[in-house]
C-alpha cells in the first residue's frame, strides 16, 4: 500500500479550482460550510462562480437546480447527513426525477465527526440517495479516490453524490497503478477464491490488512474495492462470488440498505449458495468517541475485521 496520507478537504479543495479556472461553468456553492468543505480557495480566486446560501440546504438544492437548468455545473456541499436528509425531498425532485447536472457533496460522512454524536454522523445516506433515481454515488476514501470522484462527477452529466471523508487515510494502492472508472471496482489483493471481502470508501486499508493477514494464515483471499457505489460493477462482483466459499462487505455505513444491501440485491438470483455477510454499523447505533476508537467498536478496523471473518470461515465446515 502507498504510505502517502493526503487531506481529503484539502485534495478537494485544490482539484475544485483547477476546475473552475477551466471551466466557468462550474460553481462551488455552500451551505456556511466552505471552510469545512475545503472551499476557500475556491471562494477566493473565483467569487463569482461562488455562492454562499447559509445552513439552508433545501433552498441551496432549489438554486442548484436552477443553475442546471441554465447550463452551470454547481457542485453543492455540506456536512453529509444535513445535505443528504434534510433535503432529500427536493434532491428527490429537482434533481432526481428532473436529472439535473448538480454534484452534491457530503463532507465528513461516516463517522468522520465521531465526536459531535449521531446528529452529525452521517450512516444512512447511502442507503437514502440511492433511491433517488439517476443518481450516481462516489464513496472514496482516500485522496486519489475524492480527486477521482470530482473529476468524473463534473465530468459526467446528471447527479452525483459524493460522500466526503474527513480524515486523512492511506491509499490501498499506488495511484500509478490504479484505473477509475465510474462502476468499476478495482482488485486490492488476489491469492485464491475462499474468501471474498468487497469494501468501499474509507475502511480499504483495513479490509486489505484483515485479507492480508487472513492469507499469511493460508486462507485463499480475494479483496476487492468499490469507489462507485451506484452504479455498481456487477461483473466483477457476480464473477468473485461464483467460485467462493465465503463472502463479506465492509463499509463504514449502516448494514441496512447500504453497499452490503446492494451487494445482496445483486446476488439475489444466483444459484451459487456461499454465505454473504454485512459488515458496518448497526442502524440506530449512536456511539460517540475517537474515530478509531469507534471503528473497532463497531468491529470495523483490521484487528475486529481478521477475527469476525475467520470465525465465518471456521463456521463453514
Amino acid at each position: 500500500m502507498a504510505e502517502t496520507k493526503l487531506n481529503p478537504r484539502d485534495v478537494f479543495g485544490e482539484v475544485l479550482l483547477e476546475i473552475g479556472k477551466t471551466d466557468e461553468r462550474v460553481m462551488a456553492i455552500s451551505c456556511d460550510s466552505g471552510a469545512g468543505s475545503g472551499m476557500n480557495s475556491f471562494k477566493d480566486a473565483l467569487p463569482l462562480q461562488y455562492l454562499e446560501v447559509g445552513i439552508s440546504e433545501q433552498d441551496a438544492i432549489g438554486i442548484c437546480a436552477g443553475l442546471a437548468e441554465s447550463g452551470r455545473v454547481p457542485v453543492v456541499s455540506a456536512i453529509a447527513p444535513f445535505i443528504s436528509m434534510r433535503c432529500f425531498e427536493q434532491i428527490r425532485n429537482d434533481v432526481g426525477y428532473s436529472n439535473m447536472n448538480v454534484k452534491i457533496i457530503g463532507s465528513s460522512s461516516g463517522l468522520s465527526h465521531s465526536n459531535l454524536g449521531s446528529t452529525h454522523q452521517a450512516l444512512e445516506d447511502i442507503a437514502i440517495l440511492k433511491t433517488v433515481p439517476n443518481m450516481v454515488i462516489f464513496n472514496p476514501g482516500d485522496g486519489y479516490e475524492v480527486e477521482m470522484s470530482l473529476r468524473k462527477a463534473v465530468a459526467c452529466k446528471g447527479p452525483v453524490y459524493i460522500r466526503m471523508p474527513r480524515n486523512a487515510m492511506e491509499m490501498p494502492v499506488d495511484p500509478e497503478k490504479r484505473s477509475f472508472e465510474i462502476g468499476k471496482g478495482e482488485s486490492l489483493l488476489d491469492t485464491g477464491d475462499d474468501v471474498v471481502i468487497l469494501v468501499t470508501g474509507t475502511l480499504s486499508i483495513d479490509a486489505l490488512e484483515a485479507g492480508q493477514r487472513l492469507a499469511e494464515k493460508g486462507y485463499k483471499v480475494k479483496v476487492l474495492n468499490f469507489t462507485t457505489v451506484k452504479p455498481l460493477d456487477k461483473k466483477l462482483i457476480r464473477n468473485a462470488y461464483k467460485n467462493c466459499r465465503l463472502m463479506c462487505t465492509v463499509e463504514e455505513h449502516i448494514t441496512t440498505g447500504g453497499f452490503g444491501s446492494s451487494v445482496l440485491e445483486l446476488l439475489s438470483d444466483m444459484p451459487h449458495h456461499a454465505p454473504v455477510h454485512v459488515l458496518g454499523i448497526e442502524a440506530g447505533s449512536t456511539q460517540t468517541g475517537p474515530y478509531r476508537e469507534l471503528l473497532d467498536y463497531y468491529g470495523l478496523s483490521a484487528d475486529k475485521l481478521t477475527e469476525t471473518i475467520e470465525t465465518y470461515i471456521h463456521n463453514l465446515a
